[in-house]
């Protein structure tokens, strides 16, 4: 008996020791790594600190013990609305629903109907992608009602800051492409470079340009055969249409800005856009606008073509050392092998997207218009640009130039307006092109011609 209970006393002495937490360490002894015994004569120093005839002090702060808080509690709730710190609900709404009617007819990249009923039922924002979306569509939205770059002029009392959305836009928008970066994540992206577009802050536009880019190869997003296979239709849709209209965006930056263009069409195995909106209004004629929106793409697709065309005739780089000519590619006259049989598709598109509309309450029919202004513009600029690759003559130049001119004077202003930026620059970009005839030799008669034009 006396055996067991001195065992029993052992195993709860080795327990209580056991749970016993270790004594803090002065400095001295801490920086040592060596055991702080307290001194039975002195209350002021330690054995160790009396040994080695140092002061004993205790002042470095204390590490806090226990489980560290997880960062996704910390961080999570940065990524939700809060009407102080975003303005009201109705305020946000006003800018979405700018986005869908000014901005979505051209960069149809966000499914309408599915964005504005999770927005409506308070399902968004529900994490940092979501976030990141929506905080970016009311940058872009912001950035346009202050420019006044919009369809419908609008007179919103409460105060706001476009630069305040796009900077939690850009906080919410990870950096690590490879960070669970998913389609919510790249459509934001897509919509701040467009806000930069706008905004005319290049360094931006191209920063994310690249990061779009850098997903693009990292995820296989150019072949549709390596995308998730439980998508849904919806998401699939979204895939498409973003694909494209930031291949036009590339495009036209490659065209304005003069940079290469770094997902050429030829390497792209994405099938366009297909799935027609349904409206929150009902249309009181035929008026479908996606493909009029598709038609748009396969004009910067001839473009892309030319635009390499047109350079190569004024490239000023030595090629006499190269062993392989690639001189086979531009072979070809664009103008017959672009520029006409586009013509010809446009001849057979119906007349909604020949001849803008008046402004009405058909929301479909507003986006046919959409689909005209910018076809007309985008079309004509790919004319001007063969012309000028292919040594056209000026008078062609600018009997181009004048049908531009003629036709957009057709288009009611608020379409033209609500364009934005990038429209204003491949306007803008014709002048250029043209003043490339001022390098030739012309005759007064031309220089008169070409004057009137410009």
């Amino acid at each position: 008996m006396e055996g067991e209970d001195v065992s029993g006393a052992e195993v709860i002495s080795k327990a209580s020791i056991k749970q016993k937490r270790a004594l803090k360490a002065c400095d001295f002894c801490h920086r040592r790594g060596r055991r702080c015994k307290a001194s039975p004569n002195d209350n002021t120093r330690c054995m160790t600190c009396i040994e080695y005839a140092v002061s004993c002090t205790w002042n470095r702060v204390s590490a806090k013990r226990g489980a560290k808080p997880r960062r996704s509690k910390v961080t999570e709730t940065l990524w939700i609305f809060d009407e102080s710190k975003h303005g009201s609900r109705s305020l946000i709404t006003n800018l979405c629903d700018n986005f869908f009617e000014s901005v979505y007819p051209v960069a149809a990249i966000i499914h309408e109907q599915t964005f504005m009923d999770h927005w409506h039922r308070d399902k968004i924002p529900c994490d940092r992608p979501s976030y990141a979306r929506l905080m970016a569509v009311c940058a872009l939205s912001a950035t346009r009602i202050t420019s006044g770059a919009t369809f419908q002029l609008r007179n919103i009392q409460e105060h706001f800051e476009p630069n305040f959305y796009l900077n939690e836009a850009l906080q919410a928008v990870s950096g690590n492409v490879s960070e669970s970066f998913n389609l919510e994540s790249l459509q934001a992206v897509g919509v701040i470079c467009l806000t930069a577009l706008e905004a005319g802050n290049t360094f931006l536009l191209q920063r994310y340009m690249g990061m779009y880019h850098a997903a693009l190869a990292e995820q296989g997003f150019h072949d549709e055969r390596r995308w998730p296979d439980d998508i849904s239709i919806i998401e699939k849709e979204e895939r498409r249409r973003l694909y494209w209209y930031m291949y036009r965006l590339e495009v036209h930056t490659s065209l304005v800005l003069g940079h290469a263009v770094r997902c050429p069409e030829l390497h792209s195995a994405v099938a366009y856009p297909s799935l027609p909106d349904q409206d929150f209004t009902e249309s009181i004629r035929e008026s479908e606008w996606l493909s009029g929106w598709n038609f748009i793409t396969d004009i910067y697709r001839g473009m892309e073509h030319v635009i390499p065309y047109f350079r190569s005739r004024r490239a000023i780089v030595n090629r006499a050392n190269r062993k392989l000519s690639t001189a086979f590619l531009y072979d070809y006259d664009p103008q017959e092998k672009i520029v006409e049989p586009l013509a010809l598709a446009l001849s057979n598109l119906p007349s909604r997207f020949k001849h803008a509309f008046a402004v009405s309450r058909d929301t479909r029919q507003n986006r046919c218009a959409f689909q005209t202004a910018n076809i007309i513009c985008t079309y004509h600029l790919l004319r001007i640009l063969s012309f000028c690759a292919n040594d056209g003559t000026l008078f062609e130049a600018c009997r181009t130039a004048l049908d531009l001119i003629e036709e957009i004077s057709a288009i009611p202003h608020q379409y033209m307006r609500a364009m934005g930026l990038s429209m204003l620059q491949e306007l803008s970009g014709l002048g250029h092109i043209l003043s490339s005839f001022v390098k030739k030799e012309l005759r007064r008669s031309d220089y008169q011609h070409l004057r009137t034009v410009m």
